[in-house]
C-alpha cells in the first residue's frame, strides 16, 4: 500500500491536535473516539481462498468526522481493493462488446460504462467499469475478480487482435463530496460528467478522473501511477483544505455508512456470483436490452420478457436506531404477526441524515418484495420493524 505511511502520519496528527467535533454534531450521532493514533484496517476480498485479498483503510479513528467531510466537504479514500486490466488491440472493443451486458461499440473516448460479465447460466461473474482512453480500454475491477475476468476473456479469444495485461503500476484512490469540483478546479481539471472521465495532472503528476456518484454526493475514481500516488494524495489534501469547508481522509466505515444510506448496492457485498442481473437492484445501469449477443443473454432476456426473478434486492428503512446485522433473517408478517423467512440482510448502517435511524439492504423473495410492505428484522435479539423500498439506481 503506497499510502500506509500517510495513513499513520495523519492518524498521529489527529491524536496530537485538538479535535473540534462540533462540525459533525447531529441528532443521534454515534460517539467515536480516536484509536490511539493507529489506523485501523479491514481485509478486502472474496471468501474464496485463492482470490487476491488486500488491506483497506477502515478509519483513522473519527468515523463521524470522516462521514461529515464526505457529506459536506471533501473526503479522500484509499481504494486499495481496485485493480485495472488494460485491454488493447484492434479487436478489443468488439470482443468486450460481445462478452458484456452493455453496449461498448459506441463508447466514446473518455466514456465510462458499468457492465456485468456473465456465465453461461446468466449468473454474474464480475461487475466492473470499462473506461475508453485514446489508446486502449481500462477494465476497472475488484481485485479479487482479476483472475476470473482475465481467464474468461482469454478463453474466448481465438484469432482476434487483443492483448490483456493487469496494470500493476496503476493505483486507484477516490474523492467524494459536494466540493469535489472545487478541488479539481484548483488543479486545473474540469469536473467530468457522470459516465465520463478526463485526463489531467495533479501537481504535475498525470491522472485520470472517472466520475461515479455512488455515495449520494459527487464522486471521482482517480487512477495514477503507484509511484506518483503519495504526491497526488498530499496535493489533493492541500488543495482540499484550501478550497473546501472540510477535507479529510475517510475509511471504509464512513464510506459504507454513506453508500448504505444512499442505497448503493455493492458487488461481493449485496449481490455476488450466485445472483442473476435481475436480482441486483442495478439492472438498468448494467444491462442494455437492445444489444447483440453476449454470454448469458438468453437467460437475461427470458427473465426480462417472460418472468420475474425468485428474489430481488430491496432497501429497508428500519423503524428506529436498532441496527440489524448483515446475514440476519428478514421475516414477512401479517398485521404485525411474526411470519416466515422471506430474505436476508446484506448490509446495514446508521443513517446520520435520518437522525441515526437504521437503514439496510436485503435480498428478498420476489413474492414478498412489494415496495411499502412491512417486514420484521432482528437487532440484538429483539424484533424491529422495517419497510421495503425499491432501490433507485445510481451511476
Amino acid at each position: 500500500m503506497p499510502l500506509r505511511d500517510h495513513h499513520a502520519a495523519e492518524a498521529r496528527k489527529l491524536t496530537e491536535s485538538s479535535i473540534d467535533r462540533s462540525a459533525a454534531t447531529r441528532p443521534g450521532a454515534a460517539a467515536t473516539s480516536l484509536a490511539g493514533g493507529e489506523p485501523e484496517y479491514v481485509i478486502w476480498g472474496s471468501d474464496e481462498e485463492s482470490a487476491p485479498k488486500r488491506q483497506m483503510l477502515a478509519t483513522l479513528g473519527a468515523v463521524e468526522l470522516e462521514y461529515a467531510a464526505l457529506r459536506s466537504g471533501i473526503a479522500l479514500v484509499d481504494t486499495a481493493y481496485r485493480a485495472v486490466i488494460r485491454c488493447s488491440g484492434d479487436d478489443a472493443i468488439d470482443l468486450l462488446n460481445r462478452l458484456t451486458t452493455r453496449k461498448l461499440e459506441d463508447l466514446p473516448v473518455n466514456g465510462v460504462r458499468s457492465t456485468f460479465l456473465l456465465e453461461r447460466t446468466g449468473r454474474i461473474l464480475s461487475d466492473f467499469n470499462v473506461v475508453r482512453t485514446e489508446s486502449n480500454l481500462l477494465i476497472d475491477v475488484d481485485c479479487s475478480d482479476v483472475p476470473a475476468v482475465m481467464s474468461e476473456i482469454d478463453r474466448l479469444v481465438f484469432s482476434e487482435d487483443i492483448q490483456l495485461e493487469l496494470d500493476e503500476d496503476l493505483y486507484t484512490i477516490e474523492m467524494h463530496g459536494p466540493e469535489a469540483h472545487e478541488v479539481l478546479a484548483a488543479c486545473s481539471i474540469e469536473m467530468p460528467e457522470v459516465g465520463s472521465s478526463i485526463a489531467g495532472a495533479v501537481g504535475a503528476k498525470p491522472v485520470r478522473c472517472v466520475r461515479g456518484d455512488l455515495l449520494g454526493v459527487p464522486g471521482l475514481r482517480i487512477q495514477a501511477s503507484r509511484e506518483d500516488i503519495p504526491a497526488i494524495w498530499e496535493t489533493l489534501h492541500g488543495r482540499g483544505k484550501a478550497v473546501a469547508s472540510k477535507c479529510r481522509t475517510a475509511g471504509w466505515y464512513a464510506v459504507n455508512i454513506a453508500r448504505v444510506e444512499a442505497a448503493s448496492p455493492w458487488w461481493h457485498i449485496d449481490f455476488g456470483p450466485t445472483n442473476l442481473p435481475h436480482e441486483t437492484g442495478v439492472l438498468r445501469s448494467r444491462v442494455d436490452f437492445d444489444k447483440g449477443c453476449y454470454t448469458g443473454q438468453e437467460i437475461v432476456a427470458r427473465m426480462e420478457h417472460l418472468g420475474n426473478p425468485k428474489q430481488i434486492l430491496r432497501r429497508i428503512v428500519v423503524s428506529d436506531e436498532r441496527l440489524p446485522i448483515a446475514g440476519g433473517q428478514i421475516l414477512g408478517g401479517d398485521d404485525g404477526a411474526l411470519g416466515n423467512p422471506i430474505g436476508v440482510i446484506t448490509s446495514s448502517a446508521p443513517s446520520p441524515m435520518r437522525g441515526n435511524q437504521a437503514v439496510a439492504m436485503g435480498m428478498v423473495k420476489w413474492s414478498a418484495a412489494s415496495p411499502g410492505e412491512s417486514v420484521t428484522l432482528f437487532a440484538d435479539g429483539e424484533e424491529v420493524m422495517g419497510i421495503l423500498e425499491e432501490i433507485e439506481e445510481t451511476s
